[in-house]
């Protein structure tokens, strides 16, 4: 991808982004804000209809209440009396209060009077059975004489809101049986709900609770949440909002659904669209911002990139180390054109060495070729030479060990009868030191035979049985104190493995004394090695020759280690078996409680 593409793809990128966000704040925030004050005026209104209702409802509790305490009225009741009914409650007065419907009931509950005023002062005789229905089951109640003193509320009559109260009437004082029920009732018609909504500056309906199922009118969730009291608030357009709320009706259900109480949105409007106008100006802003810095960059920064690359492309494809790019400008760029040709420089001067250095290999590889002839004869002259020297070497070395050991087996057997035929102690002790010399000797022979028998012909590795061999060489020390644990084990070795411990017991010995304490054990360690451990009690070994005593001769110094060919001949046949040896204190720390020569083998 191009650098000129790939900075349109991040431009793009971070608009869109920036677009996204600002998108989620405005719906999360603004608009979310605005939407909570909505709610909470539509609310209020909500509020305010419902306090409204309860006006209604005390204004005609209030005038049954003062009716009910006129005496005529409560002549009204007895039927025996004379005195009429409509002629106390005319449609002038009535129409005046604000009453639709008047009942009078007996102590007996029996409706003695009832009438209907209606909205041109007629009067009809009696009231809709359901609204007699509603009293009897709300206000004159079977078993109560008088009904229940001040009960109001609201409830329907043929789907239309009525608000309506009832009083007991009395004769004479009021601790006097009662003589009945004076019941009032206010129907709330359209003209009255929208005497109300024009009082309020709202728009609200009044529509009777379904029942059971409410779900045309609100949700499930919704209907729970106004039983319990809540206004429940949703948009109903992008226009207005609506506010609805549960109403308990005088026979302590819910009679009434206040629906579709509507606010304009006239804010939210204005909002919407101004976040529209702030969006579609970004957005233009934002492609304005784009074309800029996009013309910037390919103006100060992609132009100058290009120009490098292409020259960057021509020095490479022509091969011309002497071409240069042009240096413009003072920025970043022109420094990194600047050392680009300080790097051709570069490599034009080591290009030239190397042609220079080429030439001159070149030349010595002729003279090499002669030199390498010369080589070759002085290689074949040297594996003669080699050769003969191995020969000799071996020639030489079985005479001298030949003749040597014959010579000390004599040297012994003289020893031996001197010893035999001695008669003062002085003469047996030289010829003891006579035999003891001639052991050492012929210890040294065989050491120098069985390194050499190494070098040149070691035995083949092969699985064999660590235990039988310590014991085989425990059984050639009948009075040495050699303790052997953990030793059962199959290595990878051969038969020599038993010079190893014959060395090391020697060692023991030699430097311990005959009294000295050597004890033999294995243990095992990862990757299919075996760690064997021969210690002792001896006088053990100093901490600066701990490196030194397996090498046949110290470091950097032609002087002999004291300890002889025995570690050295124990290293070499450690190391062909592909393990190693070191020596430690038995002790850790302190090297006077004797040694402990530790090497590792290959297990089977």
């Amino acid at each position: 991808m191009k650098l000129r593409t790939r900075s349109r793809l991040i431009l793009v990128t971070t608009l869109i982004i920036f677009l996204v966000f600002l998108s989620f704040i405005t719906q999360s925030v603004i608009i979310s804000s605005f939407r909570t004050i909505e709610e909470q005026e539509t609310t209020a209104h909500v509020q305010r209809f419902i306090s409204q209702l309860n006006t209604e409802i005390e204004d005609v509790a209030v005038t049954c209440s003062d009716w009910a305490n006129h005496q005529e009225a409560a002549g009204t009741s007895n039927l025996d009396e004379e005195q009429d009914p409509s002629l106390l409650f005319t449609p002038d007065s009535m129409k005046n209060l604000g009453i639709d419907y008047v009942a009078i009931y007996d102590a007996e509950g029996n409706c003695v009077f009832s009438e209907t005023i209606t909205r041109n002062n007629e009067i009809m005789q009696g009231i809709p059975p359901e609204l007699d229905s509603i009293i009897r089951d709300s206000i004159v109640i079977d078993g109560i004489p008088g009904g229940i003193d001040g009960r109001r509320g609201i409830s329907s009559v043929a789907n239309t809101p009525v608000v309506l109260a009832g009083y007991t009437l009395t004769y004479g004082n009021e601790s006097d049986s009662p003589a009945g029920t004076l019941v009032m009732a206010r129907l709330l018609d359209e003209e009255r709900i929208g005497a109300l909504n024009q009082m309020l500056q709202t728009d609200s309906t009044l529509e009777p609770y379904p029942g059971s199922n409410p779900g045309n009118l609100m949700s499930e969730p919704d209907e729970q949440r106004a039983k319990g009291g809540a206004i429940i608030v949703h948009p109903h357009s992008d226009n207005e909002i609506e506010g609805s709320a549960i109403i308990t009706g005088i026979e302590n259900q819910p009679s009434f659904l206040i629906q579709k109480i509507k606010t304009n949105r006239s804010v939210y409007q204005q909002v919407q669209r101004s976040i529209l106008i702030v969006a579609f100006s970004i957005i233009f802003l934002g492609i304005v911002f784009l074309l800029v810095v996009q013309l910037l960059l390919q103006r100060f920064v992609l132009a100058p990139l290009n120009e490098l690359d292409r020259g960057m492309k021509s020095i490479g494809s022509s091969g011309d180390l002497t071409m240069r790019i042009p240096e413009k400008g003072d920025d970043e760029i022109r420094s990194l054109t600047h050392h680009f040709n300080q790097m051709l420089d570069q490599i034009q001067e080591q290009s030239d060495k190397l042609r220079e250095f080429l030439e001159e290999i070149e030349q010595q590889r002729d003279d090499l070729g002669d030199a390498r002839q010369v080589l070759a004869e002085r290689n074949r002259d040297l594996e003669e030479l080699n050769r003969k020297a191995n020969l000799y070497l071996d020639i030489y070395l079985d005479a001298i060990t030949y003749e040597i050991l014959n010579a000390i087996m004599g040297l012994r057997g003289y020893a031996e009868l001197l010893r035999q035929e001695a008669v003062k102690d002085s003469e047996k002790n030289f010829a003891n030191k006579i035999m003891a010399l001639a052991t050492k000797s012929d210890n040294i022979i065989r050491n120098i035979e069985t390194i050499s028998r190494i070098y040149k012909n070691p035995p083949e590795i092969r699985p064999v049985d660590l235990e039988s061999i310590i014991k085989k060489e425990i059984s050639t020390r009948p009075g040495a104190h050699i303790v052997m644990e953990q030793c059962n084990r199959t290595v990878l070795a051969n038969s020599m493995l038993g010079v190893v411990f014959d060395n090391l017991f020697s060692n023991s010995v030699k430097f311990g004394g005959k009294d000295v304490e050597i004890s033999v054990s294995g243990k095992d360690l990862p990757d299919g090695l075996v760690e064997i451990c021969v210690s002792d009690n001896g006088p053990g070994i100093p901490d600066t020759m701990k490196k030194l005593v397996f090498d046949r001769f110290m470091a950097d110094t032609r002087k002999r280690s004291s300890y002889g060919l025995g570690l050295h001949i124990v290293k070499m046949l450690i190391e062909s078996y592909g393990g190693k040896v070191w020596a430690e204190d038995r002790i850790a720390g302190d090297e006077k409680f004797g040694v402990a020569i530790r090497f590792t083998l290959r297990l089977e």
